[in-house]
């Protein structure tokens, strides 16, 4: 067996994690096998690859990330959060091939009823034609959004305001450095290479 690699692990836990969506007869066994397979990918130290790409640049207070298969008796509603005493983010791989295969079936609201819902959701397609892999990739910078605090704002008295629709705020901004990435590593333009048509501009008020 090779050396286990980001990308082959990521692999894996794909497999499993449509396997467990797909097959709840077998949620027992996937389930041992997912515990199983995120032992040895954090004993292997697979998420220092993410640490250092995604967040080592931007959060110096983080120290670790690690994969999570944390679980009850269904999946989190969490695909990633961070400790405050541990200094780590943790990554729920069940939970975000979850988000992806929701987010496919998403319901776009309607613009005059409710922009900002409609936004969110409008984003969230787009989002959804790029590759797992650089879903995960999003998920770490949108936590890192998140430990950035980039959509609160400082107001008179030092009161501090979150902006509407943190989540899209985050989002956009985890976007648009996943965008950076792709195009200093791979050389491509993530928007044309997988037809993602986005343009924030239009979507800055709803009127």
């Amino acid at each position: 067996m090779g050396k286990r690699t980001l990308v082959s692990s990521w692999k894996q836990y794909q497999k499993l994690s449509q396997s467990y969506i797909n097959k709840p007869d077998q949620k027992d066994e996937i389930i041992t096998k997912l515990d199983n397979l995120t032992e040895k990918i954090n004993g292997d130290n697979i998420g220092n690859a993410l640490f250092t790409l995604f967040v080592k640049p931007f959060v110096g207070k983080c120290k670790l990330v690690d994969f999570s298969n944390e679980h009850s008796d269904r999946i989190p509603n969490w695909q990633t959060k961070y400790d405050e005493d541990a200094f780590k983010i943790s990554i729920h791989p069940l939970s975000i091939f979850n988000f992806i295969e929701t987010v496919k079936h998403i319901e776009v609201p309607d613009k005059s009823v409710n922009f900002i819902g409609c936004r969110n959701s409008s984003l969230l397609v787009e989002i959804s034609k790029l590759p797992s892999t650089y879903i995960l990739f999003l998920m770490v910078l949108q936590r890192v959004a998140f430990l950035l605090q980039i959509a609160h704002l400082e107001k008179r008295g030092g009161i501090i305001e979150v902006a509407e629709d943190e989540s899209y705020h985050t989002m956009l901004w985890a976007f648009k450095e996943l965008e950076a990435f792709a195009k200093k590593t791979y050389g491509i333009n993530i928007r044309v290479h997988y037809g993602i048509s986005w343009y924030e501009a239009e979507w800055i008020t709803g009127k």
